[in-house]
């Protein structure tokens, strides 16, 4: 039965969320109402979820090109290349 095997969890459970830090090199943004974000000079558009978080920007090995991260967890990446002026 699945009730025989239900145990509490370990962890304790905070109200809160502890805030998080991203690495010092990382371009931090807010994420707007709808879901944008801006990066030199340009709006993009990543997830309404995630309105009113902050995400980090991380600069990848191609020029132009970046990866959205909330946290830990890359959610997309974005080609300032591809996207017209």
């Amino acid at each position: 039965m699945p009730l025989d095997r239900y145990q509490a969890s370990p962890r304790q459970y905070r109200e809160t969320v502890e805030p998080f830090e991203y690495a010092k090199d990382d371009l931090i943004r807010r994420v707007q109402q709808h879901g944008f974000v801006s990066i030199l000079g340009r709006t993009i558009r990543l997830c309404r979820a995630f309105a009113g978080k902050s995400v980090a920007l991380r600069p990848t090995a191609t020029d132009g090109v970046f990866d959205a991260w909330f946290r830990h967890q890359k959610i997309e990446t974005i080609d300032l290349n591809a996207l017209a002026r």
